[in-house]
């Protein structure tokens, strides 16, 4: 069917800057939700944790770039990019958006919007609020930046932090493709380790050492080592405190220089058990 979001000539979104290629349009609407992202966090759009609320900071974030900013959308959507193992993501046709939502943010409403949580509890309870709206992704573009800070206002009102500006791009999108499919643990294991002020911050380090390096880290899956966890791979460097190394899928990860057993240089191979 026809899309009417997108210029017929151009074949991507209608916008109102008038742009009519994707990567103007790409660096412009980045440009654009950055700064709204930035004062949305300073002063958040009061709301229930509803679908109202949702609409209202997708509004906020957007309203710069779509005339359709805060509508849910009204065709149907499907990743291309989401490809995985040769099966595409279908998201929930429109005319059901309304109603699952509706029993999403009732479900939470029914359980008191996760007040008098443990951290660990909390954090699973929001991966699984954060995989199911992502399993309806109401809105015909901007879903993941919408849904991230709904669920960051929500852990603030609630005393808690959530940290995404450690998770690399590649490791959310791994943890959706497999939340859309009925299995959270990855995105379960993504919000405690972020919701882990502590933890995250040998992270935050390597981080800061990889863009220093000009690096592009958010194309890599990128997250430290679960403690009892056996890794194997190969070292790439540390900061005397703290390691990195790729395993053999290619993902890096953060380690304590302690669990080495001896000094490991740059390209060797390591095994260890993760402390």
């Amino acid at each position: 069917m026809s899309d009417p979001y997108l210029d017929p000539q151009s074949g991507i979104l209608l916008n109102k800057f008038g742009l009519s290629n994707q990567e103007s349009l790409n660096l412009a609407e980045a440009n654009a939700v950055s700064m709204r992202s930035v004062l949305l966090q300073l002063n958040p759009v009061k709301g229930n944790f509803d679908s109202e609320h949702l609409k209202a900071i997708h509004w906020y974030l957007f309203r710069d770039v779509y005339e359709w900013a805060g509508e849910f959308r009204k065709v149907p959507l499907a990743k291309a990019d989401y490809v995985h193992l040769g099966q595409i993501t279908r998201f929930t046709p429109p005319e059901l958006i309304e109603p699952q939502l509706g029993k999403v943010f009732g479900q939470l409403a029914a359980e008191h919007f996760l007040e008098g949580l443990q951290r660990r509890d909390f954090a699973r309870k929001v991966a699984v609020l954060l995989s199911e709206i992502n399993r309806i992704h109401p809105f015909r573009e901007g879903n993941g930046r919408a849904q991230r800070h709904f669920v960051r206002q929500l852990a603030e009102s609630l005393g808690y932090k959530i940290h995404f500006g450690v998770v690399s791009k590649e490791r959310v999108i791994q943890a959706s493709i497999l939340s859309t499919k009925g299995d959270v643990a990855m995105m379960e294991r993504l919000l405690d380790e972020i919701t882990d002020t502590e933890r995250i911050q040998p992270l935050a380090k390597v981080i800061a050492l990889l863009e220093t390096n000009h690096f592009n880290w958010n194309d890599y899956y990128l997250a430290t080592t679960t403690p009892g966890q056996n890794y194997a791979g190969t070292f790439a460097g540390s900061d005397g405190t703290n390691f990195f190394f790729r395993d053999d899928e290619n993902r890096i990860f953060v380690g304590n220089l302690k669990d080495l057993k001896r000094q490991a240089e740059s390209g060797q191979k390591i095994i260890f058990t993760a402390s």
